[in-house]
């Protein structure tokens, strides 16, 4: 428009107005998820960005929307590969939507499967074992990218921000660290995660060399998420006992569980208390074994 020149209202002007008119008065509806049905989770992972859409199909063979995310990322994380912004994605996701991902099975849908990628590395940076742990948690179960259209609207929400203030971490939730000795330290992280079929607990050893050694137990009895950490940590501390490795950090993403052993929090439920005082011994018994 040329100075001075008076704005023409054309018909051009008046379709595009009207266009964005009825797309504000019908903006997205986001769903209550179905109980007991397995949700959907598309990832992608842009040049500067990560983003996530969850859906659950419903009762008419169509996605209903649950929740979508998306945020640009740290300066470190531009330097990650596809593949590990690809992860970064997933663990963004399990962070923000963690009560989703306990209360259902979730069908993980990208273009590779960061899950096996992290799985079958033969060594784990200190990164790659948190996201380990945070994908063993859940019931997550890959699916090879088919629904083109949910996965199209994922990318478009990845490269069109939602203005927030969140700050994304690569580290786990509520992570608190119990330090026993650190030079030079082993790195136990565990994990003890009750589902809806079956408990387990996951543990995983990083020797001061970067060697990993990842294990799982499935548990024979079903337990609070609690009692679950308590047994992680538990078979973790008498693993380090029995391979005579005396100089260790532990991390958890039990918040409660790591301050109870600290003796920050204090320990009300009954079921907790012979794991917690077990616990307790194994560390003191490290640590007295460590001043002699």
């Amino acid at each position: 428009m040329k100075k001075g020149v008076p704005f023409e209202w054309d018909q051009a002007c008046k379709n595009a107005f009207e266009s964005i008119k009825s797309y504000l008065m019908k903006p997205l509806v986001l769903a209550a998820p179905i109980p007991e049905k397995p949700l959907i989770l598309y990832i992608s992972a842009q040049e500067r960005s990560v983003g996530a859409f969850l859906a659950q199909g419903n009762n008419e063979d169509k996605e209903n929307a649950l929740y979508y995310l998306s945020r640009m990322m740290t300066p470190n994380a531009l330097k990650y590969s596809l593949i590990e912004k690809l992860c970064l994605a997933l663990v963004f996701s399990i962070q923000k939507l963690k009560h989703y991902f306990q209360a259902h099975i979730v069908r993980l849908v990208s273009r590779v499967n960061p899950i096996k990628f992290v799985m079958s590395k033969p060594v784990l940076s200190d990164r790659l074992a948190r996201w380990y742990l945070q994908f063993q948690q859940f019931e997550i179960v890959y699916v090879p990218q088919k629904a083109i259209k949910g996965q199209t609207l994922e990318d478009f929400l990845a490269d069109h921000l939602i203005p927030d203030n969140w700050e994304l971490s690569d580290q786990l939730p509520n992570e608190d660290a119990m330090g026993i000795e650190i030079q030079p330290p082993w790195k136990m992280y565990f994990d003890g995660a009750a589902h809806r079929e079956r408990d387990g607990t996951g543990i995983v050893f990083i020797t001061f060399q970067g060697e990993v050694l990842p294990y799982y137990f499935t548990l024979t009895q079903r337990c609070s998420s609690n009692v679950a950490e308590y047994q992680a940590l538990i078979l973790g501390l008498e693993m380090v006992v029995d391979i005579k490795q005396l100089q260790l950090q532990v991390f958890g993403d039990s918040k409660l569980v790591i301050n109870q052993i600290l003796g920050s929090y204090e320990v009300k439920k009954p079921e907790l208390v012979p794991y917690h005082k077990y616990a307790q011994r194994l560390v003191e018994n490290l640590r007295n074994a460590m001043g002699n």
